[in-house]
């Protein structure tokens, strides 16, 4: 009987640990992949068919990419549009100009889970000013014939001197609180703006 007693706890345990441990895999099984911004979407948008926004091949355009450098802001602040177009839209600047299908299907993903940054981070030390940091990040995510300098107020450093708490608020926020509507702003900016902000926005 002694036997029986210590034969069926003993299983007990085991069938308690096997379900515990089948239950852990499967979450694991369940944890989906996500598409990476930095690796499949900006891949994408960095070269093909957006290949205007590249190089400064056409002086209208808002940048995506120069050289080795890619304007992450830019593209991030353009899901939305993105979205529209590859859910039955068309290239916002006309012409013929469209992604392939595989490539719908990753925006569309990436767009679905949030439209994140997968990188960005940055370490920001020492002395900021307007003209070495700030101006660049401007010119490259901000400026455009869709965006400011465009159909929306052209910003310069009295602008965003005056704007202070606008911009505070934009930074504290990702970009939720920028006045046109919300833009996707990457983590190494936010940091960069905030800590210029904090230094008193130096010229």
């Amino acid at each position: 009987m002694k036997k029986k007693i210590i034969m069926a706890a003993t299983m007990t345990s085991m069938l308690i640990y096997m379900l515990s441990s089948c239950y852990k895999n499967k979450e694991d099984i369940l944890t989906l992949p996500t598409v990476s911004f930095r690796g499949e979407v900006v891949p994408i948008i960095a070269s093909g068919g957006c290949g205007c926004h590249i190089n400064g091949k056409v002086s209208n355009a808002v940048a995506f990419a120069h050289g080795d450098t890619v304007f992450y802001d830019a593209i991030l602040s353009r899901s939305a549009i993105f979205g529209a177009w590859v859910n039955g839209g068309s290239h916002p600047g006309g012409g013929i100009i469209d992604f392939k299908p595989n490539e719908k299907v990753l925006i569309k993903q990436w767009i679905a889970e949030g439209a994140k940054d997968d990188g960005g981070g940055c370490t920001v030390t020492g002395a900021l000013s307007y003209a070495t940091n700030i101006a660049p990040i401007y010119n490259t995510t901000c400026k455009g014939s869709t965006c400011h300098g465009g159909i929306a107020v052209a910003l310069d450093y009295n602008k965003l001197l005056s704007d202070k708490d606008k911009l505070t608020t934009m930074m504290s926020s990702s970009g939720n609180g920028h006045p046109g509507g919300p833009l996707s702003l990457s983590s190494c900016t936010v940091k960069i703006f905030t800590e210029w902000i904090n230094q008193g926005l130096p010229k």
